[in-house]
């Protein structure tokens, strides 16, 4: 895996690789809509219209609105979502979060075990 571009956006940090986002949001960030269109628009500018997918990586505790969800679902470029939770309360709240999002949607314990299932989906779905 290896990173093509690293994207600071104040509330938390993208790391891109070839067809993957990886998102690390900041400490104690309320991640509603307006977050969702910073990370979004990120995302779609970099990988411009080619098919990605998207990683959260949960190294810090932070709250989110599951509600975004049901925009991500309508974004016909982004074709699998997981999240790499750190705590048990995070993987509780990640199980939630995945019942709306729509198209394939993972939960792992570690962030390779993410990115090998996340080449798989984006393969599958190009």
């Amino acid at each position: 895996m290896k990173i093509e571009k690293r994207l600071d956006l104040g509330i938390g940090v993208i790391k891109f690789t070839k067809n993957i986002a990886m998102g690390y949001v900041n400490p104690s960030v309320n991640f509603d809509d307006k977050e969702r269109k910073a990370f979004l628009e990120a995302c779609l500018m970099h990988f411009a219209g080619k098919p990605f997918g998207y990683i959260s990586v949960r190294k810090h505790s932070y709250s989110i609105n599951p509600l975004i969800y049901t925009q991500l679902n309508t974004v016909e470029s982004l074709k699998a979502f997981a999240i790499v939770p750190f705590s048990k309360l995070s993987k509780d709240i990640a199980k939630i979060e995945g019942k709306f999002y729509h198209n394939p949607f993972g939960i792992f314990d570690d962030l390779k075990e993410a990115v090998k299932w996340m080449e798989e989906k984006i393969e599958e779905a190009s």
